[in-house]
């Protein structure tokens, strides 16, 4: 009889097949799915867990998110974009921007990540080494992508400043389990020519993934037209940003010749169905991007403009949203939604031959989710509770990289009243700010 880490046993395992069976993991990876009984033969476990009347399924994929910024939730609602940035958003940055501020303010965010059942996130912001320090504080995978733009913002005076500060990162965490680096371009309308090259360039040399908002509102496409003569995605093709491996986050003033590129050079979409329809930045149809093949995963952008990091909530209002734009029931049914939001992150981030499915010799980055209560039953269908009727509140256990990181909704690396206790901090010295 083997020993290992962890056995979670007679859990209903989200896959082709519906079937209870039980899991053996051990150093991070799934070793093993089989009958209960053949699995307790097999292996003696250090841990076990009863997934009686649980869902086993991937950890989900937060494909774009700003996690630093959770301090800033709730703090300008019902703005216009614009606004939104102009007037709140930046001159707090500018007054708050520091390395405490940042370190503290990502781990609340990954925290509050972790009990939605979120296990890795792409994330666009500033000071990543802060972010990568509470990540791995908490057990959690990250991929960091510093924020490239053309004029000063947080602790640099110029773009090259944070060219140099992304290579110093990559350096320090290419052999991290958990952190990645990425390059992260804000957009084309605060990174110029000359700057969507370099980023382009260093991702290439790097062999790192390149992050950028791309066609998140109307006015981002018309500028676009009248500075250089073509749309945004035409615009950044010509530059050849997408020689390189790309998630363009939002993706919603995309024309068809614009997304026969993307298709053509495999860009992902991180789409942000929540954060877009609050900001009333517009929402399209994703039918053209499900026809052409075109890989979709889900992103919760920043709490600030969505006020919520729930996947559940995202799988739910888009699938019902597009469902209604194209007219048709049957579009984005609730297991591709749900393959959206955990494998579709995984291809979006390079990361599908580890991560996003249940399989034998992929990471062990999974979450049970409780369906013995009124809001699961009765079940019929899996796919159709998750997407359709439970809430966050049903993830009950996160386990990332064979670890648990969560048990029966209690954060086991980190304390959550501090965590509340500090928010609360941070949220009179803001208050006190804006007066």
């Amino acid at each position: 009889m083997k020993e290992i880490d962890l056995i979670i046993k007679n859990i209903l395992v989200l896959g082709e097949k519906q079937q209870i069976n039980s899991v053996a993991i051990s150093d991070g990876i799934i070793l093993d799915i089989d009958k209960t009984n053949n699995i307790s033969k097999r292996y003696e476990a250090q841990k076990v867990i009863d997934g009686t009347d649980k869902i086993l399924m991937p950890g989900f994929v937060n494909s774009h998110s700003h996690v630093a910024m959770s301090y800033f939730k709730g703090l300008a609602d019902d703005l216009p974009l614009n606004k939104w940035l102009e007037q709140y958003i930046w001159p707090l940055e500018k007054n708050f921007m520091s390395k405490d501020f940042i370190k503290d303010a990502a781990l609340f965010g990954c925290a509050e990540m972790i009990k939605n059942g979120i296990t890795i996130f792409n994330d666009m912001y500033f000071m990543g080494e802060q972010t990568a320090e509470s990540a791995r504080k908490i057990g959690m995978r990250a991929v960091l992508g510093e924020g490239i733009l053309d004029f000063p913002v947080a602790n640099y005076n110029n773009a090259d400043e944070i060219f140099a500060y992304i290579k110093l990162m990559h350096k320090k965490f290419k052999d991290d389990e958990l952190i990645d680096f990425a390059v992260a371009p804000h957009a084309i309308y605060s990174c110029g020519k000359e700057s969507l090259i370099k980023a382009k360039n260093l991702a290439e040399n790097l062999g790192i993934l390149l992050h950028i908002h791309l066609s998140e509102t109307k006015q981002e496409v018309e500028d676009c037209l009248k500075q250089h003569g073509k749309r945004p995605v035409e615009y950044l093709d010509e530059l050849g940003l997408f020689k390189v491996d790309v998630v363009a986050a939002h993706g919603i003033w995309i024309n068809e010749t614009e997304q026969n590129i993307l298709s053509e050079n495999e860009v992902s979409i991180a789409i942000n169905t929540s954060s877009n329809l609050k900001l009333a930045s517009g929402f399209d149809s994703f039918k053209r991007y499900l026809d052409k093949g075109i890989n979709l995963a889900i992103g919760s952008d920043g709490v600030a403009s969505n006020n919520s990091l729930s996947i559940f909530q995202e799988m739910n209002i888009t699938a019902k949203l597009q469902k209604a734009l194209n007219n048709d029931p049957t579009i984005l049914p609730a297991n591709k939604m749900v393959e959206i939001a955990t494998l579709g992150g995984a291809k979006a981030l390079k990361k599908s031959k580890q991560l996003g499915s249940i399989e034998i010799g992929k990471k062990a980055d999974l979450i049970l989710v409780d369906i013995n209560n009124l809001e699961s039953q009765p079940m019929y269908d899996p796919y159709s509770q998750l997407v359709y009727s439970l809430r966050s509140e049903q993830i009950k256990d996160v386990i990332i990289n064979g670890k648990l990181i969560m048990e029966n909704r209690k954060l086991l690396t980190i304390d959550e009243e501090q965590l509340i206790d500090k928010a609360k901090f941070y949220q009179k010295k803001i208050i006190n700010y804006i007066s």
